[in-house]
């Protein structure tokens, strides 16, 4: 019986995925995530390896992260993603094709660029955020 509830489970969560609208800009994403986007002209695959071992702390921040490279995309959001998101939105954030790393606030604005990808240095950039310093008051048991 187990069995048949994860089985039916899955089967539901896939469903709703699948029926999901694909993602077409960054304001799908507006008060519900922050956005981690990250240019990589090379190989990504050292840093997309990087960023899926961080999953619970990108969890608990409420980040989605993109990496785009070579014409490709990566990320660790579960949806579907347009073909007009995924070629748009490097041209839309990076300039040309140096490695670039840009930080998007659930309120849709940049707050940091930077050069390389630096996990300590993303995520204390987040926790000083008045939002976020919120959410952690909010979480804290009382």
């Amino acid at each position: 019986m187990r069995k048949l509830m994860v089985f039916i489970l899955i089967f539901y969560t896939s469903t709703i995925l699948a029926q999901s609208p694909p993602v077409n800009s960054l304001k799908d994403f507006q008060w519900k995530n922050r956005i981690l986007l990250l240019n990589i002209p090379g190989d990504p695959r050292k840093t997309v390896e990087e960023l899926m071992k961080l999953g619970p702390q990108f969890a608990e921040r409420n980040l989605v992260w993109f990496v785009f490279s070579n014409g490709n995309i990566e990320t660790n959001f579960p949806g579907t993603i347009s073909d007009s998101f995924a070629s748009g939105i490097p041209k839309q954030y990076f300039k040309g094709k140096k490695a670039e790393v840009a930080l998007v606030g659930k309120d849709g604005e940049v707050k940091y660029r930077a050069p390389s990808f630096s996990a300590n240095d993303i995520f204390s950039r987040i926790d000083s955020m008045p939002m976020r310093r919120e959410e952690i008051k909010n979480t804290k048991p009382r």
